[in-house]
């Protein structure tokens, strides 16, 4: 009773405004929208341009959506009659907004995260700490996608989604940003390689796409209106869904305000096809089970109670059983004409009984099969392959549309003309098979070819292979009806099999050819890389040579007594060599870590300590400008082991540039945090945040690039080499973290970046140096008038190196290479000897063979003075018996320290 109710007040609600005509104005019916016109609305325009909603009695106004609109608010308010929301309805419910969820138009949501390949993104646990930018109505559902994916709450770091286009995403701005899969994946056809697709349906979170919602007060004032609006507009969907093309003509004349073109529209409506699925479940149909699991989505992010009920928050499509008076006085006079017409019939009750069953057993009958028929023709409709009935003389009688799509033609056009000559060849072209023949044979016999695979012919002529199931059709008498023949297309596979077949022959000659050019690709790559290593290491030696002079004679001149004016120009001096040697480094750190050379130590790192001792180095700089400089630490971290010198190195970068871009009176600060606790190690990140001048979106992604700038004038107005940046990175990457910019013109900046420290104690370093000036005074009082041997083939570096040590009171002779290195050490006996390593006639690495064999050699400390300063130099120096390393330009601090420690160990006898 309650369900012919619903029909019937249904029908009312259509055929009553007809019926009365114009007399009665049509209801009228404002739709707010959640984005901008586009194909995921197109149920609403085929609804009004079809005419569905003015028979409905309806006058229907469609509003568009966009940025900061908020289109519960507008529905609540009364502004709007309905709205398109999202599965977050039952979390706006909950917190108490009087909302209706009263059909579904999407079945499958259609957010998903875009990530760029580019940004080092190869899978969602990838996302960990990065940014990743949503809107309002993908929030929820991302959030939800990344905790069911692993991610802990505070490794999730969304930002407002600003940005519609990819811009931010490709600039490195963001990690992922949140997309429509009816929508985005169209931006980057031909450039899927480059980006990674993830879906919260991967990770089981599967909610409804579009909602049709609207509030409780408009279904109380016109429940027949909200009846009559839900089945035009899922008319309307089922109409546009049909015909893709028709409805893109609407959009493309009436609705088109984002501009799209025809193909974006198309892909747009193949999508949502997949996400609606109007085959196989009913549109608008809303399963209370799969609210229940949205349910369960939200209660696990917190954002509802577990006990929350969906209530009458869900809208039932069959209206209410409430009467108007006039139709309860028509059935209360039907009731008496029908009590007088059961008197009438009583007699012949008995009659009739049989007759109602059979025709109840019957209708029952015709029903199910009816039912049955139409699953059955469904599933063959539908199918993803070829069926196709033949009668016993060969013609077509049944043709499904996957056999439409590969033969070209339509079921009408081929319906009832015989298999041969349509879509089977008389003749197969490639082996001269009678299929003719074959095909008459099936029919008489269908056991004899339960299955084969042949040529066909597509309607414009085009031959493919095909391979059939065949199953014969008999009567209840056992005759053979027809033959069912189930096809999948085959062309692609035979086509790959010749193919293989055809280079299977070539194999090994390929092999063998690749094989050999690989050879030599890798020989070049290995003389390209000796050549480089040699270069660097010749050009590292023949800068620091001349440049250990200009260095070394500014000290002595600083030393001697010399003016203001003069002692201006000579700082100016050392400072442009320091910058020369930090532009040397810097070269040869990024040589280093390219070619898998630079090792890390592994000793105490003092967190704090490393931001300290940066800010320490920075402050004279800071100040000059006028620059606030701030530390953030964390405090209370546990005993950590790495690096400190490059962690060192790595902030500085940062803070150099911070400090260099920020205008008089800005901020630079300093913040560390801890990222990831574990028991064996901690992701700490490290930030320097500047008020300085910014830097552009588009030129975000590739200011960590060696060699580049933001912008080429930054190099003139500022200076730098662009190399900063890029060891950065790529010590974070040694250390295993990463790096990364935020930025605004005109704002600031804050670059960061992590370094994964391990857990443990260590072991405190002893004999440290003591301080330079200490040095030489304890040398003078103690080891004055013994003898050292200073060998270098560069006559003013032999100077700059006897100065250096002249006020020590020690005994200082030259030798100009090696061989006259070994004369002298037999001629004398020397406490020290400092060794230059390139020398002419005899190098630094054979004088010490030659002189670690000469009697009572064994033991004098020999220590490098030299210009190749690659960590290989040094190993090579150790391997010959040297002591020690010191590289060029000479720091006179570092010098008078090692000396003086080997002096002592050699007058211990350690």
């Amino acid at each position: 009773m309650r369900a012919f109710l619903g029909r019937l007040r249904v029908w009312l609600c259509v055929l009553v405004p007809m019926a009365w005509g114009p007399a009665h104005a049509a209801e009228q019916v404002v739709v707010q929208l959640n984005w901008k016109h586009q194909f995921e609305f197109a149920a609403f325009y085929a609804a009004e341009s079809q005419g569905y909603y003015k028979d409905a009695g309806l006058d229907v106004r469609i509003v568009e959506g966009g940025p900061g609109i908020n289109v519960v608010k507008e529905v609540v308010e009364g502004r709007a009659d309905f709205g398109v929301g999202t599965s977050s309805l039952v979390v706006d419910r909950a917190r108490g907004l009087p909302v209706v969820a009263v059909a579904t138009l999407l079945q499958h949501s259609p957010v998903a995260l875009l990530a760029s390949r580019a940004q080092g993104v190869q899978s969602v646990h990838d996302l960990a700490g990065r940014p990743v930018s949503v809107d309002p109505h993908t929030r929820d559902e991302i959030e939800a996608f990344l905790l069911a994916s692993g991610l802990r709450p505070p490794q999730i770091q969304f930002v407002e989604q600003a940005d519609w286009t990819l811009t931010a995403l490709e600039s490195g701005e963001v990690a992922a940003k949140a997309v429509y899969l009816s929508n985005e994946p169209f931006l980057i056809r031909g450039r899927e390689h480059q980006f990674l697709l993830l879906t919260p349906q991967s990770a089981g979170i599967d909610l409804f796409g579009n909602m049709l919602f609207s509030s409780r007060a408009a279904l109380a004032a016109r429940p027949d209106v909200v009846v009559a609006f839900r089945e035009a507009t899922l008319r309307g969907l089922v109409h546009a869904l049909a015909n893709p093309q028709a409805v893109t003509d609407l959009i493309l004349d009436r609705y088109n305000t984002q501009g799209k073109s025809r193909a974006h529209l198309l892909f747009e409506a193949a999508q949502l096809r997949e996400l609606t699925r109007p085959d196989i479940v009913e549109a608008g149909y809303m399963s209370p089970g799969r609210w229940r699991h949205v349910v369960d989505v939200y209660v696990r992010q917190g954002k509802l109670l577990a006990d929350f009920e969906l209530g009458d928050f869900l809208f039932d499509p069959q209206p209410s059983t409430r009467v108007p008076p006039w139709l309860v006085a028509a059935l209360v006079v039907s009731v008496l004409g029908l009590l007088v017409a059961l008197l009438v019939v009583a007699k012949v009750r008995g009659l009739n009984r049989a007759l109602t069953v059979e025709i109840r057993d019957r209708t029952l009958a015709e029903e199910a099969l009816q039912t049955r028929e139409t699953q059955y023709r469904e599933l063959v409709e539908n199918a993803n392959a070829v069926i196709l009935r033949l009668s016993p003389e060969g013609t077509v009688t049944y043709f499904n549309e996957c056999a439409e799509r590969l033969f070209g033609f339509s079921a009408r056009e081929i319906i009832g003309r015989s298999v041969i000559g349509t879509i089977v060849p008389a003749i197969e072209s490639g082996s001269g098979r009678d299929l003719g023949e074959m095909i008459r044979t099936i029919l008489d016999d269908p056991g004899s070819g339960e299955h084969n695979e042949n040529e066909n012919m597509t309607r414009d002529g085009r031959r493919v292979f095909v391979r059939w199931s065949n199953q014969a059709i008999r009567r209840l008498d056992g005759s053979v009806a027809g033959l069912l023949c189930i096809g999948q297309d085959v062309t692609a596979r035979r086509a790959m099999e010749q193919e293989l077949a055809a280079h299977r022959s070539h194999l090994e000659e390929q092999v063998a050819l690749r094989t050999a050019e690989l050879a030599q690709a890798k020989e070049a790559a290995e003389t390209a890389n000796l050549a480089k290593s040699a270069f660097l290491a010749n050009t590292s030696h023949e800068i620091r040579t001349p440049l250990n002079a200009i260095i070394g004679m500014t000290h002595l001149l600083l030393r001697s007594g010399v003016s203001d004016d003069q002692a201006q120009r000579l700082d100016k001096i050392e400072t442009a060599g320091q910058h020369l040697l930090e532009i040397l480094n810097a070269v040869l750190d990024l040589s280093k870590i390219e070619a898998g050379k630079l090792s890390l130590e592994r000793t105490r790192v003092a967190v704090n300590g490393v931001v300290h001792n940066v800010v320490s180095m920075l402050h004279d700089r800071a100040v000059a400008k006028a620059l606030v400089i701030s530390e953030e630490v964390q405090q209370g971290l546990a005993p950590l082991l790495g690096d400190p010198t490059r962690l060192q190195q790595a902030l500085l970068n940062f803070g150099s540039n911070a400090v260099k871009f920020t205008g008089q009176g800005g901020r630079v600060c300093f913040r560390t945090r801890v990222m990831e606790d574990t028991p064996t190690d901690q992701l700490v990140r490290f930030e320097v945040e500047d008020t300085g001048i910014g830097i552009p979106a588009d030129k975000l992604g590739q200011i960590f690039s060696a060699f580049e700038q933001a912008d080429s004038s930054t190099t003139r107005e500022y200076g730098g080499t662009g190399l900063g940046l890029a060891i950065t990175r790529k010590l974070a990457q040694l250390m295993g973290g990463s790096a990364g910019v935020s930025s605004e013109p005109g704002v600031g900046s804050t670059f960061w970046f992590t370094a994964r420290l391990a857990k443990g104690d260590y072991m405190p370093i002893t004999g440290l140096l003591p301080d330079p000036d200490a040095a030489e005074s304890i040398i003078g009082e103690r080891f004055a008038g013994l003898r050292v041997l200073v060998v270098e083939d560069d006559e003013i570096n032999r100077e700059i190196a006897v100065e250096m040590l002249a006020e020590t009171g020690l005994l200082i002779d030259t030798a100009e290479d090696g061989q006259v290195a070994v004369e002298r050490v037999r001629e004398a006996d020397y406490a020290l000897i400092l060794m230059d390593m390139q020398m002419p006639r005899m190098d630094g690495l054979q004088a010490t063979l030659q002189i670690r064999a000469l009697p009572g050699q064994a033991d004098t400390p020999i220590v490098a003075m030299t210009a190749n300063a690659f960590a290989e130099d040094r190993a090579r120096c150790f391997e010959v018996g040297m002591n020690d390393f010191i590289p060029k330009p000479v720091e006179p601090g570092l010098l008078l320290r090692v000396v003086l420690k080997w002096l002592e160990r050699r007058a211990s006898g350690v």
